[in-house]
């Protein structure tokens, strides 16, 4: 005899155009789909003592964490734009201190998308 599964419960919150927008964009900076950020935002004010500054806490991570990474980003591109100066150039800095560098630069675009995660996540 199979066991009965539990039943799913549903919720259809309903939005302005404005705060749809607003809840939209929130999930696409948080690269999660909207139904996704909708419940994981929801959850993480219902789990803490003080809901209301969970949602603001929550979004002013996410938006810090993001943030955080366009900056990596920015330093990438900087990144590229310095290796094709010194392939015209030919003058190389030493290669441990290239290696050193894009190894903190890998370790820190890592350790933001880990806490990304971590935020969006709950895990």
């Amino acid at each position: 005899m199979r066991e009965p599964q539990p039943r799913e419960k549903r919720v259809y919150p309903r939005y302005s155009d404005n705060e749809f927008g607003l809840v939209q964009k929130a999930a696409e900076l948080s690269h999660m789909a909207l139904g996704g950020y909708v419940a994981e935002s929801s959850l993480a004010a219902a789990r803490s003592d003080a809901p209301t500054a969970a949602v603001a806490d929550y979004r002013a991570a996410v938006k810090t964490l993001m943030d955080a990474n366009r900056q990596l980003a920015m330093v990438g591109n900087n990144l590229n734009q310095l290796t094709r100066h010194l392939n015209e150039d030919g003058a190389w800095p030493h290669h441990d201190t290239v290696q050193r560098l894009l190894d903190r630069v890998e370790t820190s675009i890592a350790e933001v998308d880990d806490a990304i995660v971590h935020v969006t996540t709950g895990r």
